[in-house]
Order: C-alpha cells, then structure tokens, then sequence
C-alpha cells in the first residue's frame, strides 16, 4: 500500500506524518540520515517490547546507530513523576547529550510519558512518536501534548510539546487485542461526531471492516483523523478554544477514570464519556435523540461500552462523586466545569455553563 503523508503545519514546529506498512526500517533510516551522530534512545513498554522491540532494533543496528531501549510498564501507572525522575536518572547516568532523540514506540502512556520526558530532560531534546495503537495512532501521538498524572486528576502536569516525526504502522494494529483496539476506535468516532457527519455516515457503513481491522479500511481511517488533528491543532496549537472541542466526552471520561483508579482504559472510558455528552446535549435541547439513537447504535455495532456498569459492573456509581473529580478538569472557568456539546452530529461546540443538577441527570441515566 502506497505511503501517505499528513502535514503539521506549525512554523518553525512543523513536522510529518508518515504512515505506511512495515514502517520501521524507514524510521532507522530516517536516523541514520538526519541523526547519524546522534544515539536513538527508545521508550516502549513491555507489551510492546515482546512484539516489537527486536525488529525495530534491528533496523537501527543495519545503519550502525547506537540505540538506549529503556522499557517501563504498560498502563496509566507509569505516567508518573517517580517514575519519570527514575528514568531521567537512568539516562544521565548514560550520558544522555542534546543531540540525542527519543522515539517512543507503543501507545498512548508511551507517548505522552516520552515527549514529557523530552521537553523537560536537558531543557528539551527532540523526540520521534511510533504509535502502535489506534488510539494512539489517531490521537495522542499528533498535536504535543504531554504529561502524566496525580493523585488530583489526569494529565494536570505536562506540556505542549511537539514530536518531531511521526511514523504511523497500521500493520501493528493486528497484534493489539481487539478489546484495546475497539476501545481506541472512540477517538476515531469523536473526530466523525466533532465535524464530519460524512465521516460518521461512512464509518457506520464500514463498521464489519473496521472490525476486521482491514489493511485498506484501517489506513483510510488513520489518515484521515491525522489530517482533522492537524488542521485544528494549526488552528489552536495551545488548545486556547478551537482545539477544545477535541475534548468532547473526556471530561466525563476523565472522571470516570479518576473513579475508578485509572485501571480503565482510557478508549472506553472515552466510548461513555462520549454518549454522556450528547446525552446532556438533549437534555440541554441543543440535540435531538435521533443522533443520539444513531451514535449509541453505531457504538453497539462495534460493541463498544455505552454504560457506567459496561465498564465496571460491581462498582457502587455516584453521581457527586463524579462531579467532583471533573472540578480538577483543566478546561474549567472559574467555578463552571467546561463541556463539549453537540448540536448535531458533525456539529460540536464549547459549553461553559451547565448547572449541576444536569450534569447529575445525565450521570444517573448511565447507572
């Protein structure tokens, strides 16, 4: 399959996406031409260590590059500040230098642990993302966003930084459990809901491929989210106001996460946080339950989660609970927790003002 090419166009920050099939050999050769003298310092997890870790290395030894694989442990755990002093310490005693780059190879923690890690070691050295999941393929590893979490709520210390590559294999969708790639396949769905009802139409018409992850299928789909990132991420680098509305259903999903200790992947957490927002959107009558209907049943197709007890079935759900933990949310003005509405499907926008007692409405009907 032939490669495609997304831009960011961001000035001085500007970089490409890459995707295409068996990737790794391009990103070594990448390195070898542009950071021949420089060591290839790789970030991934042990999930994808055990798949991935010997060919990619591979490639990197074919060029003679020096390669540090520095591997942590899969899930949310590690985006953790002990856990990033632990591994800033590890690569000083290694003699790190600023020429040095950093590519994280895997999902959405390695991503976001490894561009903090790089914006903040030696006041900041370049870094390169190799996505391996969907939802990091589609979302986390496009637009410099960074960062790791505290006991108060998700992602409240980091910062923009830009990658300065991205290279995009849909081949490493196969080895993702289908659990996990569903679940990444909410951002896909959020970007249709955003501003794309076309999009939406024809995810809904292709869903039996989607779920068969079709080669074809899978990297029309990745392209196509990567160019809608990078479009809005030209707009509001910053997320200052336009790029917010790539939030729709996180600030549902990150309480949720926060509720249940983050053992929850993020996707699925996303899935309901999604459905929840376009509930409140008919509750606040800026949405009718058509869309409502024709998301939840999309969601249904792909056996995604469209329920609290979908995600947790034993878990004693508290609607003020929930509240509490979306008052830590980074989006919020003053007192007023800020949502992502829907006014019709491929049509969102930025609400600031929703009373309590419709957020509590909205929770109760997914107990």
């Amino acid at each position: 399959m032939a490669m495609k090419t997304v831009n960011v166009s961001l000035k001085e920050r500007s970089y490409k996406i890459i995707i295409k099939n068996n990737i790794f050999e391009d990103v070594a050769y990448y390195h070898f031409s542009k950071h021949k003298k420089s060591r290839a310092i790789i970030i991934t997890d042990k999930n994808v260590a055990k798949y991935y870790i010997k060919d990619f290395v591979s490639f990197f030894d074919k060029y003679k590059s020096e390669t540090l694989v520095v591997v942590i442990k899969p899930g949310e755990e590690s985006k953790d500040l002990l856990v990033i002093k632990k591994i800033i310490e590890k690569l000083l005693n290694s003699n790190i230098k600023r020429n040095d780059i950093i590519y994280a190879l895997g999902g959405g923690v390695v991503g976001d642990f490894s561009g903090f890690l790089a914006s903040i070691i030696l006041r900041g050295i370049k870094f390169i993302q190799v996505p391996t999941t969907l939802l990091s393929q589609v979302d986390s590893s496009v637009g410099g966003k960074t960062g790791v979490n505290t006991k108060t709520g998700k992602n409240l210390i980091g910062s923009f930084y830009q990658p300065s590559a991205v290279f995009i294999d849909p081949n490493t969708l196969r080895s993702l459990p289908q659990k996990e790639f569903i679940a990444g396949y909410s951002e896909v769905l959020k970007y249709s809901i955003i501003n794309d009802k076309k999009f939406f139409l024809w995810l809904d018409l292709n869903y039996k491929k989607i779920i068969s992850k079709n080669s074809k299928t899978m990297t029309e789909i990745i392209a196509n989210c990567c160019k809608k990132k990078a479009i809005i991420v030209k707009k509001d680098e910053k997320e200052l106001n336009y790029r917010m509305l790539l939030n729709l259903g996180h600030t549902f999903a990150h309480a949720i996460e926060k509720e249940l200790n983050y053992k929850v992947k993020h996707g699925e957490a996303v899935s309901v946080g999604l459905l929840m927002a376009i509930k409140l959107s008919v509750l606040l009558d800026k949405t009718n339950f058509i869309n409502f209907n024709l998301i939840k049943a999309h969601m249904k197709k792909l056996n995604l989660p469209t329920t609290l007890n979908c995600l947790k079935p034993n878990q004693k759900w508290n609607a003020k609970s929930l509240i509490r933990n979306m008052q830590s949310d980074k989006k919020r003005v003053d007192k007023n927790i800020k949502f992502i509405l829907l006014n019709d499907i491929g049509k969102a926008y930025i609400e600031n003002h929703v009373s309590n007692e419709k957020i509590q409405l909205t929770i109760k009907e997914f107990f």
